[in-house]
């Protein structure tokens, strides 16, 4: 063989390595695509929760981008994010005062608790704790549903119950990603302060997505009399 066709080749090998470490396209392009969604995300869902009384719309518009993320939709992260928080909004607040309240609650019990016996304390902590999954639980079916689908607040929130006690494999693993990620910000949380401001709620929310969404897509090909899943764009 030439030294021609020798450098001809190599030069042509050089050039598609190139252009493969350049694609758009390759895994490194397309993880990097994710994380960016993410972290611009996560900062519209924490600017919108500052209110405290808008984090039910904020949680609510942050899962109809989700979604569609994982879901390889067309996104488009602020336009869809404030379409969503502006058409969710009354039905996301009013469940979100109910689970506010609850919060409230239950953190008045906890103070409540350590000053009670021993054996008491550990009886408390126990129900509460039984408590905050069932909340939690419900929550993360009923924004995710509230983000995609049209129906009453009672008909979300029935729903969310079913799916949430139906599921309930899913509903675990979700609490469980969400408890690993909140004992870590506890732990650490002076030295994860900047990672929660980038990636601290999108991030475990975005695993949690890759849960829920197979059972949306069963839903999105049922037809049920009493329910009809409406897509929405």
């Amino acid at each position: 063989m030439s030294d021609e066709s020798r450098n001809g080749r190599s030069g042509q090998s050089n050039q598609s390595t190139m252009t493969k470490v350049f694609d758009q396209d390759n895994m490194f392009f397309r993880f990097m695509g994710v994380v960016f969604d993410l972290i611009q995300l996560n900062l519209l869902t924490l600017l919108c929760c500052l209110p405290i009384v808008t984090a039910g719309a904020s949680l609510t518009a942050m899962h109809t981008v989700l979604w569609r993320m994982i879901r390889h939709e067309e996104t488009y992260i602020s336009r869809q994010f404030f379409a969503s928080f502006k058409r969710n909004f009354k039905q996301a607040t009013a469940v979100w005062a109910v689970l506010l309240l609850a919060i409230v609650v239950m953190t008045v019990d906890v103070f409540v608790t350590l000053q009670m016996p021993s054996g008491q304390r550990r009886m408390m902590f126990a129900f509460l704790a039984l408590v905050g999954v069932l909340l939690v639980g419900f929550a993360q079916w009923y924004f995710p549903m509230l983000s995609r689908y049209e129906n009453t607040v009672g008909g979300h929130a029935k729903n969310a119950a079913s799916l949430a006690v139906g599921c309930f494999p899913r509903t675990l693993c979700e609490i469980v990603i969400l408890v690993v990620f909140a004992l870590a910000y506890m732990q650490w949380f002076v030295y994860v302060i900047p990672f929660i401001i980038i990636l601290g709620i999108t991030l475990p929310e975005y695993c949690c997505a890759w849960l829920y969404n197979p059972v949306f897509q069963r839903l999105d090909g049922e037809v049920d009399a009493k329910y009809r899943p409406i897509r929405r764009d």
